[in-house]
């Protein structure tokens, strides 16, 4: 049987209802708006999750840093596969596309080679 000590009551429904902040549970609790929930006290333990869920990351930059000036001088290659399977039971198709001019190429292929 698995008991919640009295001091892991609070991080147990802070857990349980989606990480809600202790004054969120301290409302449910005050006006009666879930069942079983005991008073709650805040909890001196740190939420790892609430912590990384704060975490802010540095924006990606919207421009890429360097452009080709020519035709050819910069080729983004890739490798797709299709499901289901084309007419010729093609499975995948390779596509070149060229960074200067954005002309693009495609290949199907019957296997990844």
């Amino acid at each position: 049987m698995f008991l919640a000590k009295l001091g892991q009551d609070s991080q147990l429904w802070h857990n349980r209802l989606g990480h809600l902040s202790y004054d969120g549970l301290k409302t449910l609790s005050s006006k009666q708006m879930v069942n079983e929930i005991p008073s709650i006290s805040i909890s001196q333990e740190v939420c790892t999750h609430c912590l990384s869920g704060k975490q802010h990351r540095s924006a990606m930059s919207k421009k890429s840093t360097w452009r080709a000036s020519e035709k050819l001088q910069l080729i983004h290659a890739n490798l797709c596969g299709i499901q289901p399977s084309s007419n010729n039971n093609k499975k995948y198709f390779r596509s070149f596309i060229d960074d200067f001019s954005r002309k693009t190429w495609a290949y199907f292929l019957h296997d990844k080679v």
